[in-house]
């Protein structure tokens, strides 16, 4: 009845109101389940690539003349040299999804094509990636159309390798000679990793970019090449949780649709020995939600994992894996609705993927 109707809307806008003008903030859910029939969508073993490992993905949209044609997956692949723990350096290979037009629908089959020598679009060069390039995270920014890759610069040195945090651009990703080195992007750090971008081309800058791989820290710019760092930590380890031992950037912010942001972490624990010799780490994702307004601002943190090694492949059990225990995000994928395909490394070796679900779940007071 009309009756019933107008009491219903003055009870939603008075709740807008409080919302506003209180100091209110959504709690949110976040789920992850497993897709593609919980099986690896691409590695060795299941006859998708010519490289023993390949892992940690980023995800983009694949575009030419401003128009989507496929969707991708930059994607580490390496080989072992010396079974069962020794390995060569990292490439990044670009592979789609198959066909190119039919992007990755069917969440129960998941189709890549096949990763070879034909697919590789980055590679080391020079001393600073003389032990390989590493770990993707790209952002595909329209106001330019150019993919923005962040990825690790790893060098050998006399006695110790040293990784920096480098980013590379390009308008054509599947040409290789096309990307253009912009070097290392946090000088003042010796050791830096793990770049997630968050984008505020919408909001007039700056934009932030959350790296680290002990903690997290934030990073601020304005011309996408040159970040300044916040001198306090944004995300540190707990000593009493899953995430321990590190916390690790995973895909760029994923905004929801109330503005805010959903991060994604990887994180680490001690306490899971494994056949690997003096290695006894597990990694899980946990998840943040950032304010939208404004990104220093966590309004709310996970206590249990998002996602845990518990399939044989995700453990490294079979096939064998690089690294025991591990699940690692660094892609993600829009599906509306505030839910996202993710894509994560699994044991070093395959990749496997799962749907995550954001929910508000209530509302608490901010104080």
């Amino acid at each position: 009845t009309q009756s019933t109707w107008d009491k219903d809307m003055l009870n939603l806008i008075i709740l807008i109101w409080v919302l506003l003008n209180v100091g209110y903030c959504a709690q949110y859910k976040v789920t992850a389940q497993r897709v593609n029939k919980e099986r690896p969508l691409c590695g060795l073993k299941e006859g998708k690539s010519i490289y023993s490992c390949n892992y940690n993905p980023a995800f983009a949209d694949l575009r030419k003349d401003g128009k989507k044609v496929a969707e991708g997956l930059f994607v580490r692949s390496q080989n072992i040299t010396k079974p069962p723990y020794d390995v060569g350096k990292s490439v990044v290979t670009l592979v789609e999804s198959s066909p190119p037009n039919k992007f990755f629908e069917d969440l129960d089959d998941i189709k890549l094509n096949k990763i070879d020598e034909s697919t590789v679009v980055f590679e080391a060069e020079g001393r600073e990636e003389n032990y390989g390039v590493e770990d993707p995270r790209v952002v595909y920014r329209e106001k330019d159309e150019t993919y923005y890759m962040f990825y690790t610069a790893a060098e050998q040195k006399k006695d110790e390798v040293v990784a920096r945090l480098a980013l590379a651009t390009t308008k054509t990703p599947k040409i290789k000679n096309s990307w253009v080195r912009h070097g290392p992007i946090i000088p003042e750090f010796k050791w830096s990793k793990s770049g997630a971008l968050l984008l505020r081309d919408d909001m007039g800058g700056p934009h932030y970019l959350i790296w680290g791989d002990d903690n997290l820290r934030l990073a601020f710019s304005y011309d996408l090449l040159s970040y300044r760092t916040f001198p306090t930590i944004y995300l540190k380890t707990r000593k009493d949780h899953f995430d321990s031992e590190l916390v690790e950037s995973g895909p760029p912010p994923l905004r929801l649709s109330d503005g805010n942001y959903l991060f994604i972490y990887n994180s680490a624990r001690k306490g899971f020995p494994s056949p690997r010799p003096n290695y006894d780490l597990q990694y899980n994702a946990g998840w943040i939600i950032i304010d939208g307004r404004e990104p220093q601002r966590i309004l709310q943190r996970c206590e249990e994992p998002l996602l845990s090694p518990v399939l044989k492949w995700e453990k490294g059990e079979d096939p064998l894996g690089l690294v025991p225990n591990v699940v690692f995000i660094e892609a993600a994928k829009p599906l509306g609705n505030d839910k996202f395909l993710v894509f994560y490394g699994a044991a070093d070796t395959v990749i496997g993927a799962a749907v995550i679900t954001v929910e508000t779940v209530s509302y608490t007071h901010l104080t």
